[in-house]
């Protein structure tokens, strides 16, 4: 309950590892490689709707490139940033700390709502007393707001 980290994340960025980029990336070419297969096949053999198997060929194709090229994409900034190279998690998380407020570099309490909806939930996980959950809000909302 009282994680440093809540209130000062800035931005947490959710992107694929290296390794599930390669797998998407290699994925992606056997996709590419099966679907030309597949069209020029099917094209060779039938006379009509060749305009609907275009289509969904195009499709096909650009939906292969997309993931190649966000894979590589991906896999390049990993180069930038030097993570783990044993890493085998499927996602990684960054996290970029905002800068402090003033208050907080002052060495302040945390906000008065916050340190009310802190006591009220201990209160009610019957870690403080009635008694102590008043005197304890008593103290928070005498403070110089």
């Amino acid at each position: 309950m009282n994680d440093p980290d809540i209130g000062k994340i800035k931005r947490a960025t959710l992107r694929p590892s290296p390794t599930s980029s390669i797998i998407t990336l290699i994925m992606s070419l056997l996709f590419l490689v099966f679907g030309l297969v597949f069209f020029f096949s099917v094209i060779g053999e039938t006379g009509e709707g060749r305009g609907l198997i275009s289509f969904f060929f195009l499709i096909w194709v650009a939906a292969c490139l997309g993931m190649a090229v966000y894979s590589i994409v991906n896999l390049s900034s990993f180069k930038k940033s030097s993570p783990n190279p044993a890493a085998l998690e499927v996602l990684e998380i960054e996290k970029e700390n905002a800068p402090a407020k003033k208050e907080e570099a002052a060495g302040a309490k945390p906000d008065f709502s916050v340190r009310l909806r802190e006591i009220e939930a201990l209160r009610k996980e019957g870690l403080l007393t009635e008694e102590e959950y008043q005197r304890k809000r008593k103290e928070i909302l005498d403070e110089k707001w």
